[in-house]
């Protein structure tokens, strides 16, 4: 005996279509070009910005603001009146008595013309030129011919305003003795320190003793000692190789002192060295500043600063967006339902922009978090498009 069953549903037994091969083509792409993932996408935005770069650095004395105090005759170092590098000395101020046996017989000889032979101006001009020429001023001169007394010690006043610091001891700045040096006064005279003097060879902020001591003889043209004056110092600023293209002379810069943090000043980029120094890593851009009373801007004070680079125009995306491979860099174009790797080409990089020179096009879209795509044990393989 034979049973037969049957169904009233023939729903369930109709034929269910096979999918398409070619629908399951982004299902077998290389695991290593392509990411099935449901994150956030953007498409470059062509743009015009200005970018800001941060810098740090130091504040340094200006070179071109060192005056050297040199010795124009031979003599003996009687009394000083300063005693460490560093010690503040205004202009006018006494520092030294100096004895000198060639001055005291040439003011005596001026002082014996002067009572016996007042009627040879010619003659007592000549001693009265030579007395100058060997170092005194015309109000000492003044003070002989009045007082018919000869100055002796002789007192040796600075011309500038500033920090004192031996010359070639002790981080002093070494001069030669010969030359402009040769024919600068006792009391001062301003040298061409643009030429004999190196930003690293500038004094520390380390206080010590003047080798110079009183007694020690000192020899006509001798280099005595170096004023700085800072009333203008250097901003010395540290920028990152990379941020380096982005800066240029002329540029406006937002610095904070850590002396001062509140007061923000305001200037330029005044210079920008060619190449970095040895054994450094970043190029130095030069910024000029006004000592200004209430800035207490101190030697070796360390400085922040936002430098407002020149605008830019391009096409942009967040620096998230770009996987940087070292040799090249790329981003997670997104193609309907997944993600595929694509090299592209980048220009200028701000803190949180990157510049797209070429590689996608602004109706394109990829993922704003090209990090998130990637696992920590792939290996990325790049796709140009071809």
């Amino acid at each position: 005996m034979i049973f037969i069953s049957s169904c009233n549903n023939h729903d369930e037994h109709k034929h269910i279509p096979t999918t398409k091969v070619s629908d399951l083509d982004g299902l077998v792409q290389p695991s290593n070009q392509t990411v099935f993932s449901e994150v956030k996408t953007i498409s470059p935005i062509e743009k015009t910005i200005s970018p800001k770069i941060t810098a740090t650095g130091e504040i340094t004395y200006d070179p071109q603001l060192l005056n050297n105090i040199s010795a124009r005759y031979s003599g003996r170092i009687e009394k000083l009146y300063v005693r460490f590098n560093f010690e503040t000395v205004t202009k006018g101020e006494r520092i030294m008595d100096i004895y000198s046996p060639e001055i005291l017989t040439e003011q005596q000889n001026f002082i014996f013309l002067l009572n016996n032979s007042a009627n040879d101006i010619s003659l007592i001009n000549s001693s009265k030129q030579k007395l100058h020429l060997l170092g005194l001023t015309d109000e000492q001169l003044k003070q002989l011919e009045t007082k018919k007394q000869p100055i002796n010690p002789l007192p040796v006043y600075s011309s500038y305003s500033g920090h004192i610091h031996d010359i070639g001891i002790n981080n002093g700045v070494s001069t030669s003795s010969s030359g402009s040096s040769m024919n600068e006064g006792m009391n001062g005279s301003s040298s061409n320190s643009s030429s004999t003097t190196q930003i690293e060879n500038l004094p520390s902020s380390q206080t010590s003793a003047l080798s110079i001591k009183e007694g020690m003889y000192l020899e006509s043209g001798q280099p005595v000692f170096a004023v700085y004056n800072t009333n203008q110092v250097w901003g010395v600023l540290n920028i990152f190789p990379q941020d380096a293209a982005l800066i240029k002379v002329g540029d406006k810069v937002s610095i904070t002192a850590e002396t001062n943090p509140a007061n923000i000043i305001s200037s330029t980029i005044s210079y920008i060295e060619p190449v970095a120094g040895q054994n450094a890593s970043a190029i130095k851009a030069r910024v000029y500043l006004q000592n200004a009373e209430n800035l207490h801007l101190k030697i070796g004070t360390l400085l922040s600063a936002k430098i407002t680079s020149t605008e830019l125009n391009g096409m942009w995306l967040p620096r998230s967006a770009v996987v940087n491979l070292g040799q090249k860099q790329i981003v997670f174009l997104k193609t309907e339902n997944h993600f595929v790797t694509k090299s592209i080409q980048t220009g200028t990089v701000t803190d949180s922009l990157i510049q797209i020179i070429s590689g996608i096009n602004s109706d394109e879209q990829v993922a704003v978090n090209a990090q998130f795509m990637v696992d920590s044990e792939s290996f990325i393989k790049a796709t140009n498009g071809e």
